[in-house]
């Protein structure tokens, strides 16, 4: 609904200027996945599919090495092209 779509993106905004004001590094999608999970819980512990929040995470700890392995082949590449 429009109500929770608002209260999704000022949970975020929030979040993130909070964050940014205490000098602390924050992810968007961190932030927002965590306003639609507060949502959810907001409607009752069962509106809330735990095993998509276990999708979520798993997804999350994936992408990690999957980047730095992606970013250290990218600068490998571009060192030996430039020098």
């Amino acid at each position: 609904t429009n109500t929770r779509g608002f209260s999704i993106d000022v949970g975020t905004a929030t979040t993130i200027l909070l964050a940014s004001k205490l000098g602390l590094p924050v992810s968007t999608t961190h932030a927002a996945v965590g306003a639609v999970i507060g949502i959810g819980l907001a409607k009752g512990f069962e509106a809330v599919d735990i095993k998509i929040i276990f999708k979520i995470i798993l997804y999350w700890l994936i992408t990690l090495p999957i980047v730095a392995i992606t970013g250290m082949l990218v600068f490998k590449i571009l060192l030996n092209i430039f020098t």
